[in-house]
């Protein structure tokens, strides 16, 4: 019994940072878009803000309703080479294949017509869903594999750490897609260079998202479960409790943050470096590296007040943190010092991504619980329906910040003309990119206050499973 339980609880650092390399892949799949989208679409190909946010919206739709039916597949499919690992190869290579043609739109004439006559907003809608899909095959089945390489309460936190860590790697990276696509001395204009910036990209997450399938082990006992239909197994994760408090949670603060991104770059591009390309590509790039390399600070400042109290307790302090870090940028985010917006990325930082970790690791604890109440674990529809929750986030983060641009009164050609945008309208972008999500983390610390799995409770779960799985043998 000793060996067993040993073998399921550690994890060894090789299979750890195999895993975490996956990460690395799944961030560069949709940041490579999201950073390159509205200045390729609104602003170089003049795409109406809110059809070119309609666009996004679309393929989101599409993949968060494919995730509960894959996840639920990856629960139930056997192969000689295991449940998850032949979908993660697939979906790899789909994505690697697929990102550069996101630019490539043709009969850019029409951009500017009707939605149905609009040939660009037809073509990314429908390359974004095939998109979606292959995505859907890679971060299902790769999510699901993190969630059952450890049955340990703290150990499942230092494994998904991994997958953030090497994200990180890649989101300090990332941003070089902007930055190199707009420098002048490499690419005529930004469209040669988010191809090319795009085909690189499309190489590393073929590289490295197939290292976890390769490397990682899957849990031979977590197969023996019997296939469950999906109807049932979302009835089952529909009446967890603990499940619903953390995806609403999830959902509402993911929303918040993320519905400004549009306002953010353009705000930096317009406000802060006064429509300098050049200066705006060096303050993306500095605040992708700082963002980075703080968000480490933060897994391990996090993960170790987790381990202190609890993740629920890490979470609400992480958002608390992350409130004030939004509020300095009403002092930090001025043109007169375009650097100073880091100081508050640092305080934003030091608690969004521990956040995101503790919100991982809860749902690894949540498999526990589950399997507890129905005897069915089901990794893959557990992680799928996160996924579908994030998916519908992004869905309307794409409708609405377009919709936000708009009620900002932000127009594309007055940005581009010698008088440049109103103030007025410039105050209204900033308001609304700091005010935004600090609503978001303040309904969720009241959710989380909720959230009844604590670190005692969990402990005491996974003793009656032991005892369970004791008496069945």
């Amino acid at each position: 019994m000793t060996t067993q339980t040993q073998q399921k609880n550690s994890v060894s650092l090789l299979e750890r940072m195999a895993w975490g390399v996956g990460g690395w892949a799944d961030g560069y799949t949709f940041v490579i878009v999201n950073s390159l989208f509205l200045y390729l679409y609104v602003d170089y190909f003049k795409m109406d803000p809110i059809l070119a946010g309609v666009s996004l919206a679309i393929p989101r739709i599409f993949d968060a309703v494919t995730d509960p039916i894959i996840g639920n597949w990856s629960d139930n499919f056997r192969s000689r080479w295991g449940r998850r690992k032949p979908l993660i190869f697939v979906g790899v290579i789909g994505c690697a294949i697929l990102l550069p043609l996101y630019w490539l739109p043709p009969m850019l004439d029409t951009v500017k017509n009707p939605w149905y006559s609009n040939i660009p907003f037809l073509y990314v809608s429908i390359l974004g869903c095939l998109y979606a899909a292959v995505y859907t095959l890679f971060v299902v089945p790769y999510t699901a594999l993190g969630y059952e390489l450890s049955d340990d309460y703290d150990e499942r936190t230092k494994v998904l750490s991994w997958r953030m860590y090497f994200g990180l790697v890649g989101q300090t990276i990332s941003p070089l897609a902007y930055t190199l696509s707009v420098k002048k001395s490499l690419f005529p204009n930004i469209h040669q260079g988010a191809v090319v910036m795009s085909i690189v990209a499309g190489l590393f997450i073929l590289v490295l998202g197939m290292i976890p399938a390769i490397v990682c082990h899957e849990n031979p006992k977590n197969s023996q479960h019997e296939k469950i239909n999906i109807f049932k197994a979302l009835k089952g994760i529909l009446t967890n409790k603990p499940y619903l408090i953390l995806i609403a949670g999830f959902f509402i603060v993911l929303t918040c943050c993320s519905a400004t991104g549009s306002i953010s770059g353009l705000l930096n591009l317009y406000y802060v470096c006064n429509g300098n390309e050049e200066l705006n590509g060096k303050i993306v790039f500095y605040i992708g590296l700082v963002y980075s390399v703080i968000s480490i600070v933060s897994l391990l400042f996090i993960s170790k007040i987790s381990t202190i109290f609890g993740k629920r307790e890490g979470f609400i302090i992480g958002m608390i943190i992350a409130a004030i870090g939004r509020l300095t940028y009403f002092i930090t985010l001025t043109p007169a010092s375009p650097y100073l917006q880091l100081v508050s990325l640092g305080i934003d930082s030091l608690a969004l991504q521990g956040c995101w970790l503790m919100l991982d690791s809860m749902n690894s604890d949540i498999c526990d619980y589950e399997e507890l109440r129905t005897g069915h674990r089901g990794e893959g529809i557990i992680s799928s329906f996160r996924g579908f929750i994030q998916k519908a986030s992004g869905a309307l983060c794409a409708v609405l910040s377009g919709v936000f641009l708009v009620l900002c009164g932000y127009d594309a050609e007055a940005a581009k003309s010698a008088e440049g945008l109103p103030e007025q309208v410039l105050t209204n972008m900033r308001n609304a990119y700091i005010i935004i999500p600090v609503v978001g983390f303040i309904i969720g610390i009241i959710l989380f206050s909720f959230y009844p799995l604590t670190k005692q409770r969990c402990n005491e779960i996974k003793q009656e499973l032991e005892r369970r799985n004791m008496n069945q043998k």
